[in-house]
């Protein structure tokens, strides 16, 4: 049996040779010749748009469906000679909106750039462009700006601006109407100093879910955008009241204010040296009042320069109640032993000179300051050293002497003497008695 396979083999082999060789020939001779025509693919071929100005022109804006702005593939029947020679650059896939249908479709062409005549059929895996077609509308937008994140503490951001607050956009209707607001946001997380950066346009809808339409246009894509970072702190406000009420009316030393304390904010070297908002001058100047004096303030009247309010939620507006209140005048009886003699010259007695048991004493001021007045608490002092020094001699004569008690009782109680105390005392030299 090998016997006979191998002499079909080997018997005549150069006749069989021969005839491959031969029929190689001819088949190559018929691929040159005939040049036989074959379907050759062409993938991911995107769809030209022409003429779309004849939307453009009515006010009407399009948006492609179903992704048919794409052919998947497309397929030419040419000779080979033609295949091999065309690349996918060459195919092109044409939608000339002139031939708009009413069902709002149209159809794509399509060709090659190269040997096209040779090309007897070309066809694609989708052949019409579907479109949705609305009226275009345009609407303008005041631009929110926010902030992400959170600067260090001690830290605030004061303004927020962009170069440009207004932005336009348009598209179909339906999507425009959608369109709520529009907004820039820059992170400021762990930023002490002032930032300048361009932030994208982010359209939001009523809820506040952000829109993307790749058919709507917007007149700015990005805007630079400013951030003021501040150091900030908590002060207390210190407001001074002066002048003098009216005759029979005293200041009670009080006032009701709001507020007490206010943030501030500046750079870092200004704000060290400001402890304090110091409200003072016309103001609060009570000269000649007779009741209760209320002032309104704009406390940014008062701030050091580079300095300015910190609390968003806080306009500068101050409230100031002055408390202002009748005088009330009081008559002390002062035991005659309440009287102190001090600093008497050896060889010198001075008394009182006892014509009753008690001296008055008038005084006026508030009237809880002068009912609070304790008169078994109360001493009035003559310093007979000093009264010599206003007499300019070391040897007093002895006799009756007029003088002038001194009650410490202004600095420490608020309360006035209407009048000076003056009593009669007693100079003697006892030895020469």
């Amino acid at each position: 049996m090998k016997t006979k396979i191998k002499q079909i083999f080997l018997n005549n082999w150069a006749l069989k040779l021969f005839s491959l060789a031969a029929a190689f020939l001819l088949w190559f001779l018929v691929i040159v010749v005939e040049d036989p025509e074959a379907e050759k693919s062409f993938y991911d071929i995107p769809v030209r748009l022409v003429n779309t100005e004849v939307l453009e022109d009515k006010g009407m804006v399009y948006e492609i469906l179903d992704r048919t702005d794409n052919v998947r593939s497309v397929t030419v029947t040419a000779p080979k000679t033609v295949r091999d020679e065309l690349i996918s650059t060459d195919i092109v896939a044409e939608a000339d909106f002139n031939n708009l249908t009413v069902t709002n479709t149209v159809e794509i062409r399509f060709y090659s750039m190269r040997y096209n005549d040779r090309i007897s059929d070309i066809t694609g895996s989708n052949e019409i462009l579907k479109l949705n077609i609305e009226e275009k509308k345009t609407k303008r937008l005041l631009l929110d700006i926010q902030t992400t994140g959170s600067v260090p503490e001690g830290y605030i951001v004061h303004n927020l601006y962009a170069d440009q607050n207004r932005i336009e956009v348009s598209g179909p209707a339906s999507v425009i109407s959608r369109i709520a607001t529009a907004g820039v946001s820059v992170d400021v997380t762990d930023s002490s100093s002032s930032i300048s950066t361009y932030a994208d346009v982010v359209l939001y809808d009523a809820g506040g879910e952000k829109i993307e339409a790749d058919n709507v246009s917007v007149s700015v894509k990005s805007v630079l955008v400013h951030v003021d970072i501040l150091a900030a702190k908590t002060v207390p406000v210190q407001y001074a009241v002066t002048g003098t009420p009216a005759g029979g009316y005293l200041f009670t030393g009080q006032i009701a204010a709001n507020p007490e304390q206010v943030m501030i904010a500046g750079e870092a070297d200004v704000l060290d040296s400001v402890q304090a908002v110091s409200v003072s001058g016309e103001a609060l100047d009570i000269t000649g009042e007779s009741e209760e004096k209320t002032v309104a303030l704009n406390l940014e009247d008062y701030l050091p320069e580079g300095v300015l309010l910190a609390d968003e939620g806080f306009n500068g507006k101050a409230s100031v109640k002055i408390f202002i209140e009748p005088e009330v005048v009081r008559e002390l009886r002062i035991p005659v032993n309440h009287i102190r003699i001090t600093e008497v010259p050896e060889g010198y007695t001075v008394e009182p000179e006892e014509d009753s048991d008690f001296y008055t004493l008038s005084v006026r001021g508030l009237k809880e300051n002068v009912d609070s007045l304790d008169v078994n608490a109360l001493y009035g002092y003559v310093d007979v050293k000093a009264l010599m020094a206003d007499w300019e001699t070391e040897e007093p004569e002895p006799g009756v002497y007029t003088v002038t008690v001194d009650f410490k009782i202004e600095d420490e109680q608020n309360v006035l003497q209407t009048q000076p105390l003056r009593i009669n005392i007693v100079i003697s030299k006892p030895e020469e008695e």
